[in-house]
Order: structure tokens, then C-alpha cells, then sequence
């Protein structure tokens, strides 16, 4: 085998091991949202300044952003009466049909998700109330210090309609379901169905292809 062989099987293997590590990335967003542990989810992010997290009601920029959005925000499991404040909630979320692409010089990447989902809020006193929320995730990675880490997240709903309800007659929800603190307006508006509008393409654009 030549040295010019060599080198190229050596950087299809980091290829292919990036893949797998942002791939994993995205796994520990799901499991750790269920379970509330946003001080984990903090640690998956990278520290760049230039961090972007879009959520259905906002953006957080930079770092500091990240860390409002999870820590105040939404908050964690270990603070001291987090289980009295969040009893009777539950947020399950799935992700599948990934593509990731990683760059040529293998120091960024990006990825998009659908995602299927179950959300169980407590509104005041009353009975939990159950939800069903799908929606597309799209990530950017970058390689700090020889790890994986998240750079930029954005969520693209597709719907958000309680349980007992079809989704296409459910209201444009506001989907904060808690305070919130984002730093401005999302980039792309919300999508929801009305019955006529067709769903928007390019949301997210798929690596590799559209981009």
C-alpha cells in the first residue's frame, strides 16, 4: 500500500470516527433532556463565542446563552427543590433518519435530525397535560481541543398538539411552556399547519446537499 493510500484510509477513518462521535453528541441531547441533567448538556457545547441556540421561541447567542437557556431557563435536577417545581413533567424526545457530513479538513461538521417527541406539563394545579411535538434538528460541530462539540443548534417544528387532539386542527401553541430569556427573535418563523400552506423547504438544509 502507498503512503498516498495510507493517508487517505487514515482520514477516512477519522471520518467515519467523527461521524459516530457527533452522532453520539446528538444521543446525549436526547437522554439528558429527559432526565434534566443541563449541567451535562452544558459540558456537550463547545466554547466559542459564536455559539447559537435557536429554539422555537428565540435565540440564545454565545456560551453565555447556552448556559442561560439550560441552566436558568429550563434548569437542573440537582438544584435544591427542582422536584416539587417540575413534578408531573416529562419531556421525551427521539432522534432518527441522521445525515452528517464532516468537513474536508475535519475540524467542523454538520448534521439534521427529525425528531419525534412527548412532552407532559403541569399547568398550575391541574392534571398534567400531555403533548405531542416533532420537529427537525440541525448542528453544526467543531472540534476544540481534539473533542467533538456542539457549535450551533436550531430546532425546526413541525408541530406541537396535545395528546387527545389531531394535529391538524391544533392552535399555533406558544411552545414556551416556562419563562423564558431568549437574546432575540428567531431566524426563521414558526411553522404551523393550517391546512393550506405547504411546509417550507430548506428547513433545516441537508448537509452536503442543500448547503
Amino acid at each position: 500500500m502507498t503512503q498516498a493510500n495510507l493517508e487517505a484510509l487514515s482520514r477516512e477513518v477519522e471520518r467515519q470516527n467523527a461521524i459516530v462521535d457527533c452522532k453520539n453528541l446528538m444521543g446525549k441531547v436526547m437522554y439528558y433532556g429527559v432526565a434534566w441533567l443541563n449541567r451535562k448538556m452544558v459540558e456537550l457545547w463547545s466554547r466559542r463565542e459564536d455559539c447559537l441556540l435557536e429554539m422555537p421561541w428565540g435565540i440564545y447567542d454565545g456560551r453565555a446563552g447556552v448556559e442561560r437557556c439550560y441552566l436558568e431557563d429550563f434548569g437542573d435536577r440537582s438544584e435544591p427543590g427542582w422536584a416539587e417545581k417540575r413534578k408531573g413533567v416529562m419531556m421525551l424526545y427521539t432522534c432518527d433518519t441522521p445525515i452528517v457530513e464532516v468537513s474536508q479538513d475535519g475540524q467542523s461538521a454538520k448534521g439534521v435530525w427529525i425528531s419525534s417527541g412527548a412532552d407532559t406539563w403541569r399547568e398550575g394545579d391541574e392534571h398534567p397535560q400531555g403533548y405531542w411535538r416533532w420537529g427537525k434538528y440541525a448542528l453544526d460541530f467543531v472540534k476544540e481541543d481534539g473533542v467533538w462539540k456542539i457549535w450551533k443548534m436550531r430546532f425546526y417544528p413541525f408541530f406541537l398538539t396535545k395528546f387527545d387532539q389531531s394535529w391538524t386542527e391544533a392552535p399555533a401553541y406558544d411552545w414556551a411552556f416556562f419563562p423564558v430569556t431568549p437574546d432575540r427573535p428567531r431566524e426563521t418563523p414558526v411553522y404551523h399547519y393550517d391546512g393550506v400552506a405547504a411546509y417550507p423547504t430548506g428547513q433545516p438544509p441537508i448537509p452536503g446537499v442543500d448547503d
